[in-house]
């Protein structure tokens, strides 16, 4: 019996050798077969031109003359597939354009739930600024990134391997962005839409914006006036989104405006911020009947129901880097000759300075009209303070040659004595050095023609009006460009 058992033993252990060296061998050649499947891929794909392959290429010579031509954006589910490097569209491989394809035999981009989308504002940057004042309008050019849930577009980040996908042609729902506040011969403008969502639903738009406004610029303070204008865009479907503004983007204020230029301006600050209705809140129309024959045709309502659901103003203030030497030294200058004048005396030299004081400021006018628009709302404080100092200039001329006709007046009659008691105490308390009477007294010493009975008065006459002249010039100085 025992001979018998080992002899059995012995044919099973050979039966399963045999068993075990067939799933070897069969092992090795899967092995080798694995090992050349790459190779073999690689080779049939640079002969396949299959819009679903690994490597970024072009699988047409003519990919870059399509792409530079647009083609990329009015034909892009063809382009995007095909061209991939020349429209840029490699990132995330082929999982990513499967996810792509999913999504989109899946999406339904109906509208029919009227359902009031709020989007947030993100990001804002100010890229440059044109300031036409003849034409009276502003044009802004930057860049504004949006976002929005949408759970149509959400996906199992462990299943496709993928966290952030991007959609190079618009095939989900966005908001269409109109600017509500433009002139209508030349209207904003919205354009390079760029799509990108994450697993979570939460799809992110960056776009382009060119918006113009009409502005009735202030210049009261120029040429160191400050201007506030402001654009405002909503969707094209009335209600239809709700605009929030992030606080990211009031914390980075000046990241939104520290790369723009303007030419001869400086931009202050950027705001954006969302607006309500006007005249009539939807809360009050929500319930009520009428609100369906306003939105119906709203050019015939009586009310304007327009919104400014969003609002992006720019403050700028005027680059006035030579406004000291080109406008404030000529009126200085001129109201020192002005009120120099008096230390003449009368003298012939009193109202030739008046003169040339005068022509300095008339060619002061000039360069002031050179800089200024050609009609204005307001008038600018230079320009308030430059016909303040013409107007006074010219009123001391005639008052000097006045007075100086009446000190050479030669005449026997006799003033009342009060007016002269008057002139001796304004002589007093003027600062001047000496008053008419010691000037009086002094020409007569040296022997100078005689001057009439009256001189004594004009002089103290003439002291007291250029007295009184550089306190209004002093007032008017400190209230025009200090205070």
């Amino acid at each position: 019996m025992s001979l018998k058992w080992q002899t059995k033993m012995l044919t099973i252990l050979i039966k399963q050798s045999s068993i075990i060296y067939i799933y070897l061998i069969f092992s090795l050649n899967i092995l080798n077969a694995d090992q050349q499947l790459p190779v073999q891929e690689k080779e049939n794909n640079k002969d396949n031109n299959s819009p679903v392959q690994t490597n970024c290429v072009d699988s047409d010579p003519k990919c870059s003359l399509w792409a530079s031509q647009g083609e990329c954006q009015t034909n892009a589910i063809w382009m995007m597939t095909n061209c991939r490097q020349s429209c840029q569209s490699c990132q995330g491989g082929d999982r990513a354009w499967q996810l792509r394809s999913e999504l989109t035999k899946n999406y339904d981009n109906s509208t029919s739930t009227n359902a009031t989308r709020i989007v947030s504002v993100e990001s804002v940057r100010i890229q440059h600024m044109e300031i036409d004042e003849n034409k009276e309008q502003a044009r802004v050019f930057g860049r504004l990134v949006l976002s929005w849930n949408d759970s149509k577009v959400s996906w199992d980040r462990e299943i496709w391997g993928l966290s952030w996908l991007n959609f190079y042609w618009v095939q989900v729902w966005t908001p269409q962005l109109l600017q509500i506040n433009a002139p209508n011969p030349s209207p904003g403008q919205i354009t390079g839409k760029v799509l990108a969502a994450n697993y979570t639903g939460q799809v992110f738009m960056w776009t382009d914006f060119n918006f113009v406004a009409p502005f009735n610029f202030e210049y009261q303070d120029f040429p160191k006036d400050r201007q506030r204008i402001c654009y405002q865009f909503d969707d094209k479907r009335y209600f239809a989104v709700k605009f929030i503004v992030s606080e990211e983007v009031r914390n980075r204020q000046h990241e939104s405006i520290q790369d723009a230029h303007v030419s001869g301006w400086d931009i202050e600050q950027l705001d954006i911020s969302v607006g309500h209705f006007l005249k009539i809140t939807f809360v009050h129309l929500k319930d009520s009947k009428y609100t369906v024959q306003i939105l119906g045709d709203w050019r015939q309502n009586p009310f304007d129901i327009q919104t400014t659901n969003c609002e992006l103003c720019v403050e700028l203030r005027r680059s006035s880097v030579y406004y000291f030497a080109e406008m404030v030294c000529p009126a200085l200058v001129s109201s020192v000759l002005t009120l120099s004048s008096v230390l003449f005396q009368l003298a012939l030299g009193q109202p030739a300075m008046l003169c040339f004081s005068i022509l300095c400021q008339l060619m002061g006018l000039q360069l002031l009209n050179a800089r200024l628009p050609s009609y204005t709302g307001t008038v600018p404080t230079i320009f308030k303070y430059t016909s303040f100092n013409l107007l006074i200039s010219s009123f001391l001329l005639l008052s000097t040659i006045m007075f100086r006709r009446i000190s050479q007046a030669n005449t026997n009659i006799p003033l009342p004595r009060f007016i002269y008691t008057l002139s001796s105490l304004l002589d007093r308390c003027m600062p001047l050095p000496k008053g008419g009477k010691d000037l009086l007294e002094e020409s007569s010493n040296n022997g100078n023609t005689p001057l009439g009975n009256y001189s004594e008065i004009a002089l103290t006459l003439n002291n007291s009006l250029f007295c009184a002249a550089i306190f209004i010039y002093v007032w008017a100085f400190v209230f025009s460009f200090i205070l």
